[in-house]
C-alpha cells in the first residue's frame, strides 16, 4: 500500500495506491474484473491506484466472491478479507454516501462517476431533430454503452462527458462507434432520471423503452446497402463544403430519398467513420495495472492523455487499415439483441428533392406510395407508351444488346423528348421511373454551371450515382448542352465536348427534354437512342387534362361539360391549365365556394391566357 497526504478531510493520510503481489488474490481480482482487459494474472505485480472507481463498481462482485471463498476456499478468503478491509476503511464512508442517493434516485455532480461504469447501459433522449415528439414509455429515446466517463474542467463551464458506443453502419460493415455525452455541472443532488443521460437501470419503462429501440434496431439493420423509399420529417445535413461544411441543418422534406451509407462517405470523406468490429475484445472497458501508474503522482480524474494508459479506457481504435486486415462482420451477419438495442437511429442517404446528403430519422422512412395510374393517363400519340416502356424496361436486362466495340462504351440508354413547354415531357419522366419502380434524378442545366471542368466533375458525380442506384436520370431542358458548336462559342464548344464524352460510358437511362430539337449537335443525334416528338396539345388532350386537374383538386368544382369545352379552346399547355387550376381552387377556397367558371375566368383574366 502507498499513501499520500489528504488535504481534503479529517484524515491526514489517503490511499494512494494498491500493490498486489499475492498469486491467489490476482486470480480473485482477475474474476473481479472479468470483462475488463488489462488483468494478467501471471505478472508479478497488479498496480491499483486511486480513486479506484472500479473497486468501486464491483463492489458487490466483490463480497459475493468472499462470501463463497469463506465457504469453499479458506486461504484465499484470507487474502480476499484482507483486501476488503484495506479498501472498506478508505471507500467505506463515500460508498455509503452513493448507495443512499442511489437508493433515493438522485446524485450530486462530484459523484456522478459512480453512475456510468463501462460497459454499463445508458439511456439518452434523442435530440429535437432526431424525433418527432415525446412520450411517456420509451418513445424518442435510444440506448448506449458507457466506454469513459469522466468530469471535464472546461474554460467557460464544467460539464461531465460520458463517452459511449453505439452501433452503427459505414457502407460497409457494422462496428462500434463513439459519440460524446455531456451533463452540465450543477449544485447540490439531481433526480437521476432527469439527467440528459442516466442509467437503463432506472428507466422507469425500460422494457418497454427496450423493445421500440429494437425495433428501430431492425428497421436499421434492414435499411443497410441502398434503398428507395419516401420520407417525412426532418433531415441534418451540412452547410458548406469539406472543412468549410461546420454547420448542421435540421430541415422538413417530405419525398423521396436514397438510403446510401456507402455513397454518403464516398462524398462525404471528412465524415467517414472507424468502426470497432462487433463482438471482439476491442470493445471491452480496460483497466491499468503497470507498475508505472504506481510511480505517477495523484492527479484529478481525466480521460487519458494519447500515448499513455489510464486507469479504465477503451483500448485504442484501430485505423481503416488495421481495420480492414481483421476479420469482420458483413452486412449478412446477423445482429444480436444488444446490437439492435445499440443501433443508431439515424441513417445516412440522398435527399432527391433537395439534392443533399443528410442523416435521416429510420422512424420516419416508409415504403413509396406508387403513382400507379400517371403512366396510363399521360396524352401521348399512339404507340408512344409502349415504346418508351420497352426502352427502360429492356435496358437493365438487354444492356449487352447495346454495347459498344469498345467494351463498357454505349451500354446506356438515351432518349430525347423535344417539344414546346407544358406538352408532357417532364411527367413522362416522372411517370415512367413510378411505373418500374425506380429512383429518378432530376438534373437541370443550373446545378452543373457554365464551367468545363465543373461541369465534367458533377455530370461524373451524378452519373455515377444515377447508375449505381439504377435510377432514371431526367436532364430537363438540357438545351445549353445540345446546341450545335460554332467557331465563335469556344467555351460552349468544350462544354459540348465534355458532355459527350461523359456520356460515352454511361450505363443507365438518361431522358433528356428539349424545347428547341432542331438546333441539336450532329454528334448528339448520333448518340441518341430515340427521339420522340411531342406534339402541342389538341382540343381533345385540353379537356382532359381540365377534366383530370379539377378532379383532383382539394375542392369540390361545379363545372359544367359546356365549360370544359370552351376552356378546351384555349391555346393553354399542360403546366398552364394546371397552374390556373391550382389558383382558381385557391380563390375557390378563400371565398368559402365551389370551384366554378367564376374562379376559372377571374384567374385566366388575371394571367391574361383567356383571350
Amino acid at each position: 500500500m502507498s499513501h499520500s497526504h489528504n488535504h481534503t478531510d479529517e484524515r491526514p493520510l489517503s490511499l494512494h495506491s494498491l500493490v498486489v503481489q499475492s498469486t491467489s488474490l490476482k486470480h480473485t481480482l482477475a474474476e473481479l474484473f472479468a470483462g475488463y482487459q488489462g488483468i494478467t494474472p501471471l505478472l508479478q505485480k497488479l498496480v491499483f491506484r486511486a480513486p479506484f472507481h472500479a473497486f468501486h463498481h464491483r463492489w458487490a462482485q466483490l463480497t459475493h466472491i468472499l462470501h463463497r471463498q469463506t465457504r469453499d476456499d479458506p486461504a484465499a478468503a484470507a487474502y480476499t478479507q484482507l483486501l476488503v478491509d484495506v479498501l472498506d476503511r478508505e471507500l467505506g464512508p463515500l460508498r455509503r454516501e452513493i448507495q443512499d442517493m442511489r437508493a433515493n434516485r438522485v446524485i450530486s455532480y462530484p459523484l456522478l462517476w459512480a453512475l456510468f461504469e463501462p460497459g454499463e447501459l445508458v439511456v439518452t433522449r434523442r435530440s429535437e431533430s432526431e424525433s418527432e415528439g415525446d412520450g411517456d414509455e420509451g418513445k424518442g429515446e435510444s440506448f448506449f454503452r458507457v466506454v469513459t466517463a469522466a468530469a471535464v474542467q472546461g474554460k467557460e463551464r464544467d460539464h461531465f462527458s460520458v463517452r459511449a458506443q453505439f452501433v452503427d453502419w459505414n457502407g460497409k460493415r457494422w462496428g462500434y462507434a463513439n459519440r460524446v455525452l455531456n451533463i452540465e455541472r450543477f449544485s447540490g443532488t439531481c433526480d437521476i432520471r432527469s439527467l440528459p443521460v442516466y442509467p437503463a437501470v432506472y428507466h422507469p419503462y425500460r422494457a418497454g423503452a427496450e423493445e421500440q429501440a429494437m425495433a428501430r434496431g431492425r428497421r436499421f439493420r434492414d435499411l443497410a446497402g441502398f434503398h428507395y423509399m419516401a420520407y417525412a420529417g426532418l433531415m441534418q445535413y451540412w452547410a458548406g463544403v469539406g472543412k468549410m461544411a461546420a454547420s448542421v441543418i435540421a430541415r422538413n422534406v417530405d419525398g423521396r430519398i436514397v438510403v446510401d451509407a456507402d455513397g454518403f462517405m464516398h462524398a462525404n470523406p471528412d465524415k467517414a467513420i472507424v468502426l470497432q468490429p462487433l463482438g471482439t475484445a476491442a470493445a471491452s472497458p480496460s483497466i491499468s495495472v503497470d507498475d508505472d501508474q504506481h510511480l505517477e503522482r495523484a492527479g484529478p480524474s481525466r480521460f487519458p492523455r494519447p500515448g499513455r494508459p489510464g486507469r479504465e479506457m477503451m483500448s485504442r481504435r484501430p485505423t481503416e487499415q488495421q481495420q480492414d486486415q481483421v476479420a469482420v462482420p458483413d452486412e449478412d451477419q446477423p445482429l444480436t439483441d444488444i446490437d439492435l438495442l445499440l443501433c443508431t437511429s439515424q441513417v445516412r442517404g440522398y435527399s432527391l428533392k433537395h439534392k443533399v446528403w443528410a442523416l435521416f430519422d429510420v422512424t420516419l422512412i416508409h415504403e413509396i406510395a406508387w403513382n400507379d395510374t400517371a403512366f396510363s393517363t399521360l396524352m401521348l400519340p399512339t404507340g408512344y407508351k409502349n415504346l418508351i416502356l420497352s426502352f427502360v424496361e429492356g435496358q437493365a436486362s438487354h444492356r449487352d444488346v447495346f454495347d459498344d466495340v469498345v467494351e463498357g462504351k454505349g451500354q446506356g440508354i438515351i432518349m430525347l423528348l423535344a417539344g414546346s413547354p407544358g406538352t408532357g415531357k417532364t411527367l413522362t419522366a416522372e411517370a415512367i421511373a413510378d411505373r418500374v419502380r425506380k429512383p429518378l434524378y432530376m438534373l437541370s442545366a443550373g446545378e452543373l454551371g457554365r464551367d468545363a471542368a465543373n461541369i465534367e466533375r458533377r455530370l461524373s458525380t451524378v452519373l455515377e450515382l444515377t447508375e449505381k442506384w439504377d435510377a432514371v436520370l431526367l436532364f430537363d431542358e438540357c438545351d445549353v448542352f445540345l446546341q450545335e458548336r460554332s467557331s465563335s462559342h469556344l467555351q460552349h464548344n468544350e462544354v459540348v465536348a465534355v458532355f459527350l464524352r461523359v456520356l460515352e460510358y454511361y450505363r443507365g437511362v438518361m431522358i433528356m427534354t428539349s424545347n428547341r430539337a432542331d438546333a441539336i449537335d450532329q454528334a448528339f443525334q448520333s448518340r441518341i437512342h430515340l427521339t420522340l416528338h411531342y406534339p402541342d396539345l389538341d382540343p381533345a388532350a385540353r379537356e382532359h387534362i381540365w377534366r383530370r386537374g379539377t378532379a383532383r383538386a382539394k375542392r369540390q368544382h361545379v363545372l359544367t361539360d359546356e365549360a370544359f369545352q370552351r376552356l378546351a379552346q384555349l391555346a393553354m399547355n399542360g403546366r398552364q391549365i394546371k397552374n390556373t387550376i391550382r389558383i382558381a381552387a385557391l380563390l375557390a377556397a378563400q371565398e368559402d365556394t365551389s370551384l366554378g367558371m367564376e374562379q376559372v375566368d377571374t384567374v385566366l383574366l388575371a394571367t391574361q391566357r383567356g383571350r
